[in-house]
């Protein structure tokens, strides 16, 4: 059984000055779990009162994960990298044998050191636009940094680090741990390539359509009109309509289909959940209207595109077979 790391009380610092100006103790926002190679399968329920306001990382170094999310799942094998927004967890398990780490951390804490807080606090921008850690974050990821690459090895030096100052709790902890989620989520952006094509594929953007993007990864699941996100964003439909325009020559609902064709191709790469459980899990009612929906966008039937994508990998597979 593996126990989380135990917060310690802050201990009161010399002339009761507060380090760093942090505004609450770290050890009471970030827990981590080591798994090491455990005997038996490991589970965690992420849906209860004390872990709502929190993100979820998962790094996985050997082994494998399944992730319950709000709605639809996550299968990782290792080496992976799971982000996992706030909100979106509802259970993960770990399969004996596995080695990895599983990071739990308040969205308050990523939202001051990534970005966008509710205190109006946040990251200065950095010169040309710097990464949207912010972005990021509100979006689930599941990335694969290469076996034995530098992206791996610099993941794990932060996860170490995180769950070494968690332990301590010494001075500056939060910055620290801060700096440390900034890496993670950097590195979730380096392997994440699709994001950042986006974004650079929609500059120059305003503020409203980096909102509009920002609230679709949030909520494209759950089938809003674009009224809706319209409400949301605090703007009318014709305001968000030609901000999109504007920054992509296309409307609002056809970003938010091609969403949720992302999210199905991705699905059914990489999930072994049948076509019509992954149906369910973008949010769509019937699976027959799933499917004319996908073959409309795509040319061909969910079930056919999943086929031809395994035969693909399969093929890729046999080559790497046969070097010698």
């Amino acid at each position: 059984m593996v126990s989380p790391v135990i917060a310690k009380n802050q201990r009161p610092e010399a002339f009761g000055i507060q380090p760093f100006g942090d505004p609450v103790p770290v050890t009471t926002q970030a827990v981590m779990y080591r798994f090491d190679h455990a005997l038996s399968s490991q589970d965690w329920v992420m849906n209860d009162r004390a872990r709502r306001d929190r993100c979820h990382a998962v790094l996985m170094l050997s082994g494998r994960a399944h992730i319950r999310l709000r709605q639809g799942t996550i299968d990782c094998h290792a080496p992976a990298l799971v982000w996992l927004p706030l909100g979106e967890t509802q259970a993960i398990s770990v399969n004996a044998g596995a080695d990895g780490y599983l990071l739990s951390a308040a969205d308050d804490l990523v939202a001051r050191h990534c970005g966008g807080s509710s205190t109006g606090t946040s990251v200065p921008p950095v010169p040309g636009g710097g990464l949207p850690l912010r972005f990021a974050a509100d979006t689930v990821h599941n990335v694969t940094p290469a076996e034995g690459s530098n992206n791996l090895t610099l993941l794990a030096r932060s996860f170490d680090a995180i769950r070494a100052e968690l332990m301590q709790n010494g001075l500056g902890a939060g910055i620290v741990v801060g700096a440390h989620l900034q890496i993670i989520l950097t590195m979730v952006l380096r392997l994440a390539k699709g994001m950042i094509e986006q974004r650079d594929k929609h500059r120059p953007g305003s503020i409203t359509f980096q909102r509009f993007l920002q609230t679709l990864e949030l909520h494209f699941r759950e089938h809003w009109n674009i009224a809706d996100y319209a409400t949301a964003l605090g703007v009318s439909e014709r305001r968000l309509g030609s901000a999109v325009m504007r920054a992509t020559g296309k409307p609002p609902l056809t970003l938010v289909h091609e969403r949720v064709i992302r999210e199905a191709c991705m699905r059914l790469e990489q999930s072994p959940l049948a076509v019509a459980q992954i149906a369910y899990g973008l949010g769509f009612r019937d699976p027959a209207y799933f499917s004319r929906f996908f073959k409309r966008y795509m040319g061909e039937a969910p079930g056919a595109y999943r086929r031809l994508r395994r035969a693909e990998e399969r093929a890729r597979d046999h080559t790497f077979a046969a070097w010698p």
